[in-house]
């Protein structure tokens, strides 16, 4: 289903049963709104579960269908847990996830244009988790050991790329 840019997205509302895998804690999506969303792929969403709000993406899970997992905040806010019914809203996450890179790494990255093109092509979701790594460092002799660490990484997965046929 494709979708206009400035359209809103259609919400959808349902009641689920809480189910743990593993030590985490889901639901499993109905089938028609999983037609809906995009079927077959991670779908990011924004989920409204007894008034808390949060942005998550909904998993592919067995059979075709989607679970979305549900953290702590949010079994709270619905004073539900394992086993206990809770309402979901669900609409479609339209907004970029990316975060900025920080000044230190972009300039890093700049200098070598193949490490730059490299992080580029790793996912959304590494570069946020890069961005992060490197964010949580307080001092800044972590956080340039953290930045060359990066830089490393990058430069193993270009590597890689170079050596296959």
């Amino acid at each position: 289903m494709k979708f206009r840019k400035n359209s809103p997205a259609k919400r959808h509302e349902f009641l689920a049963v809480i189910y743990k895998v593993g030590i985490l804690r889901c639901v499993s999506v109905p089938e028609d709104v999983c037609a809906q969303l995009a079927p077959g792929r991670a779908v990011p969403v924004v989920i409204t579960v007894a008034g808390r709000t949060s942005r998550t993406t909904l998993l592919p899970a067995a059979r075709g269908g989607f679970r979305l997992y549900l953290d702590g905040a949010m079994r709270k806010a619905a004073g539900a847990d394992a086993g206990d019914p809770v309402g979901i809203g669900l609409r479609l996450d339209r907004a970029s996830r990316e975060l900025p890179a920080p000044g230190d790494l972009a300039g890093a990255l700049v200098r070598v244009p193949a490490l730059q093109r490299e992080y580029h092509a790793v996912t959304t979701a590494m570069r946020r988790e890069i961005v992060r790594y490197i964010e949580k460092a307080k001092a800044p002799a972590t956080r340039a050991r953290r930045i060359d660490l990066c830089l490393r990484m990058l430069t193993e997965r270009a590597k890689k790329k170079s050596r296959q046929p």
